[in-house]
């Protein structure tokens, strides 16, 4: 081919790999731009997660020190070392009531060293908890050997679920004589998750998903239970007559470390979501 005749066509090959080049540059410069723009939202809902972490903490701490003062009352402490009549129960209930206050979000329980509530801060409710037995709650359990307690659950005798703070009573000798303990509701906390756009949630140990700023989303599991999990809730009540059904997640590509794109299929949500 003469060499004049090659020129456009050598023309044409040189414009096409610039324009191939431009359009890799563009595509590269566009995927880069959406990977910044997914890491500084990944950043912005970490410090957001950080500020919903912080306001549960906040509203158990705001009760936390209520168990450990009345553990140093006396007349509790004597409540626990002889049977009770039911006048002495009926004292002992008002005395929990008053110290509850106006409350409504939370419940003041006495306690024995069997694991059997005395007195209650509920006692005018029905069902209240006078009466019941609760030897084998873990926050019941923790604290008679421990000292103190924590748990959240699904109440047993209301089924109202709340956050459980216990404290042991000790005699002057230093024995455990039983313990108090304070049940936390936090539905108000909740509703206040509910005023965001975000599906804000919170779970346990064994990834079961106990608040949602959305009721379809609460008592989902996170990943599967593993026998030794399943006969531990079992044995403890911690979420008795919920299914606790698995939360489907589809992944679509990793974000940075600890988040992910990815879309919820059940409960299903529109459009993609950082996780």
């Amino acid at each position: 081919m003469p060499l004049r005749r090659r020129r456009p066509l050598i023309t044409a090959l040189v414009a096409l790999f610039v324009l191939a080049g431009m359009a890799v540059c563009m595509l590269l410069a566009s995927q880069y731009a959406q990977r910044r723009a997914l890491h500084d939202e990944s950043q912005g809902v970490r410090r957001q997660l950080t500020l919903y972490g912080q306001a549960l903490e906040q509203r158990i701490d705001r009760f936390r020190t209520l168990p450990e003062v009345l553990a140093l009352d006396a007349q509790l402490r004597d409540a626990l070392t002889h049977p009770l009549t039911p006048a002495e129960v009926d004292v002992l209930n008002r005395k929990l009531e008053q110290a509850n206050g106006a409350s409504h979000s939370s419940t003041l329980t006495l306690i024995n060293l069997q694991g059997r509530a005395i007195a209650a801060s509920n006692w005018r409710d029905t069902p209240n908890n006078v009466g019941e037995d609760y030897h084998f709650r873990p926050y019941v359990q923790q604290a008679l050997a421990q000292g103190h307690g924590r748990f959240y659950g699904i109440g047993l005798t209301t089924g109202e679920a709340g956050y459980f703070l216990s404290t042991a009573i000790r005699g002057d000798d230093g024995q455990t004589l039983g313990l108090v303990a304070i049940k936390i509701l936090l539905t108000e906390l909740e509703r206040e998750w509910r005023q965001s756009p975000d599906v804000v949630l919170a779970s346990d140990a064994h990834g079961v998903v106990f608040l949602a700023s959305r009721d379809a989303w609460r008592y989902r599991l996170l990943a599967p239970l593993t026998p030794q999990a399943r006969q531990e809730l079992e044995a403890t009540r911690q979420y008795t007559g919920q299914p606790l059904t698995p939360l489907g997640l589809q992944v679509e590509r990793r974000v940075d470390e600890g988040t992910v794109l990815a879309r919820a299929q059940e409960p299903p949500l529109p459009g993609p979501l950082l996780w």
